[in-house]
């Protein structure tokens, strides 16, 4: 279904070549006046899909403001790849319902290396990896998306990517078989992401490693009002409520109002990185290792 309503305005002006020696004319210059300027209609699409093949020819069609809805499940046999672009004022919108991606052989489940995406209301499960990951590009906005059973992390942000608001997801029942649960966290910001990440109103549950991990990233990140909880599972997972950092790392990460509870490990781990980790409001109960350690 597709309904065309962007609006974009053609001007085309004509003027004459001036010869060698003909004077510059001036911008009050008559002959300067003789401008057209028509409206054309041009298509912002907005789009239902209900199978695979229609899905990954909307998305790689897709240009600023339009609106690619998934309705019931798609079960995808390869990576979806989000690499166009919407702008700050024309996002691209990509929401509705479930991506099955136990299909897919290896890799990712979604991969967006676009900018200016808005991700809602969606669930992403069973990826042979992680669910969905932002390696590059930036200032994408997540809402209210649930990955899960993933076998690696739920979401990933890294490698750049920068700028992204994650906000009111859940991430939980993410396990990496392949390594004892050592590598699958419900959210991870890591391995070089880019500046400006954010987490707020985010749950992390039963995730085989850490409910959050900032291992090796470089850039502060803010995390508001998150709870991680029951992590750890894994025979080789880590088991912290929220990892914030690694060792030789300095970065000042902050950590706003948020709850860490039942963790097989700490709730609040610094995991070696020596920067001023800010935890105002912050708190739990249960954790077999105890709340905070390692937080300067």
């Amino acid at each position: 279904m597709k309904s065309f309503l962007r609006i974009a305005f053609v001007a085309t002006a004509f003027a004459g070549c001036a010869k060698n020696n003909d004077p510059v004319p001036s911008v009050d210059d008559p002959s300067l006046q003789a401008v057209t300027t028509s409206a054309v209609v041009v298509a912002a699409v907005n789009t239902t899909v209900t199978t695979e093949s229609a899905l990954k020819a909307a998305i790689a069609a897709a240009n600023p403001g339009d609106i690619i809805t998934i309705s019931g499940t798609i079960k995808l046999t390869s990576t979806l790849q989000l690499l166009r672009s919407g702008t700050a004022s024309a996002k691209i919108n990509f929401t509705g319902g479930t991506l099955d991606c136990s299909g897919i052989s290896s890799g990712w489940g979604v991969k967006c290396n676009g900018s200016y995406w808005n991700i809602t209301n969606m669930v992403i499960k069973n990826g042979p990896d992680c669910g969905l990951v932002f390696q590059t590009g930036g200032y994408n906005y997540v809402y209210n998306v649930t990955t899960s059973g993933n076998h690696d992390s739920g979401l990933q942000i890294y490698n750049g990517s920068h700028h992204n608001n994650v906000s009111y997801c859940n991430s939980y029942d993410n396990y990496d078989s392949q390594n004892g649960g050592e590598n699958a966290d419900g959210f991870a910001c890591k391995l070089s992401a880019g500046a400006g990440n954010l987490f707020d109103h985010c749950t992390a549950t039963h995730n085989s490693d850490d409910g959050w991990d900032l291992y090796g990233q470089p850039e502060s990140v803010k995390i508001t009002n998150c709870t991680a909880a029951n992590n750890g599972y894994g025979s080789n997972g880590d088991g912290n409520g929220f990892k914030l950092g690694s060792a030789g790392q300095n970065v000042p990460h902050t950590v706003t109002n948020c709850t860490a509870n039942n963790n097989k490990a700490w709730g609040y781990d610094g995991n070696g990185n020596t920067g001023h980790i800010t935890t105002t409001g912050s708190g739990g109960s249960g954790n077999g290792s105890g709340l905070f350690t390692r937080i300067y």
